[in-house]
């Protein structure tokens, strides 16, 4: 016969092996870096709700077995230096294994620390060809910047304009977006120059009365809200040539600093009738009845519902599909490389082999009264 003692410490023995060969599934931390304040607010304060919303949907509906999920939010200002202290700050603090962050440049500055922990990265909001040379654990699930931009310059073309002048904001996602659109223009013998402003300049008088005198028939400000000062300054100096900008049209401060010269404008966008018409629409009530108002810009909190979404719909699988001599992070790359036509309010998103993702698709817009865009029909 076993003694008590002996028989306790079989049972603990026996517990353990049981444990190690079926391991528990608990809880699965994500974080996210996003522009709160500062500049281009509208790019992280409804996309970080709209994640809360996704994850406060999957935990309520999970089963027993099925990870628990917890968001965690650092402000990034929109700033590249911001992007690597936030990310430490995250997986020290809260021992992150996914981050979504919106920012380019952010992006790319956590790179190496994202390969040696091991985490997966996500960018809801940019995708682009800087992005998708990156390392393997970076993923974009999100609108093409080249494809969506490049939208202004077929307007451009279309409407017979002929000498363009760019003001462009100094980061790699408004770049990329100029250079699409320059390409496409200088493809079509189209006149166009890129001047590249201060991060915080808000005087353009000088750079606008040279292109007024040259002769400049149309006007594209990739940035921020510090170019609602150029439209209003350009405005005063007579120029009535057409204006095109991003899809961060939307935001107060852009308005507000053009003095209502921003009406009129041209812009790629996304709203519900560009993508799943049912579901976003379903994703917008329940938006509104969880905040108590719908968001301002819809494309930011639409992708990223979608992308967050994407990757709660693996975790579903989790005890099911990752076997014990795998990291997670390699467990959810897999998994994340072989998304197909995954049915979002976006539209049917695949990812690729380089982590892009397909089947979001921008739509041309005018901006008609302050917070409002009406679709263009062409």
């Amino acid at each position: 016969m076993f003694s008590n003692k002996i028989l306790i410490l079989l049972i603990c023995f026996i517990t353990t092996l049981v444990s190690c060969n079926s391991p528990e599934v608990n809880e699965i931390n994500i974080g996210f870096i996003a522009p709160l304040s500062t500049r281009a607010t509208d790019l992280g304060i409804a996309p970080s709700q709209a994640m809360k919303l996704a994850i406060e949907q999957y935990n309520s509906t999970k089963t027993d077995d099925q990870p628990k999920v917890n968001l965690f939010i650092e402000d990034g200002k929109w700033e590249k230096d911001m992007a690597l202290p936030a990310y430490k700050k995250l997986r020290k603090e809260h021992n992150i294994e996914v981050i979504f962050i919106s920012n380019t440049d952010g992006t790319v500055a956590i790179q190496d620390e994202i390969e040696k922990d091991g985490v997966i990265a996500i960018n809801p909001l940019n995708n682009d060809k800087l992005l998708s040379s990156l390392n393997q654990n970076t993923f974009q699930i999100a609108k093409s910047t080249e494809e969506a931009n490049k939208v202004v310059g077929v307007r451009i073309i279309e409407l017979g304009l002929k000498k363009v002048l760019t003001l462009q904001y100094p980061n790699d996602l408004m770049k990329i977006a100029a250079n699409s659109v320059k390409e496409i223009l200088t493809e079509n013998e189209v006149g166009n120059k890129i001047i590249t402003v201060a991060k915080d300049q808000i005087d353009y008088r000088e750079i606008l009365k040279a292109a007024k005198e040259e002769g400049t028939e149309a006007y594209v400000f990739f940035g921020y809200k510090e170019l609602g000062f150029g439209m209003k300054q350009a405005r005063d100096l007579g120029i009535d040539a057409p204006f095109f900008a991003s899809s961060v049209l939307l935001d107060p401060e852009f308005y507000k600093n053009s003095e209502g010269a921003i009406i009129g404008t041209e812009c790629t966008f996304f709203t519900a009738l560009d993508g799943n018409y049912v579901l976003a629409n379903e994703f917008l009530d329940a938006y509104e009845k969880r905040y108590g108002e719908k968001p301002i810009s819809m494309w930011p909190p639409m992708q990223a519902y979608d992308a967050m979404n994407i990757v709660l719909n693996e975790l579903k699988s989790y005890k099911d599909t990752k076997s014990d001599d795998i990291a997670f992070g390699d467990w959810l790359k897999g998994r994340l490389n072989n998304v197909k036509y995954f049915q979002g309010v976006c539209g049917n998103i695949s990812i690729t082999e380089d982590g892009s993702s397909r089947g979001i698709y921008f739509s041309l817009y005018k901006m008609e009264a302050e917070g409002k865009l009406v679709k263009i029909k062409r």
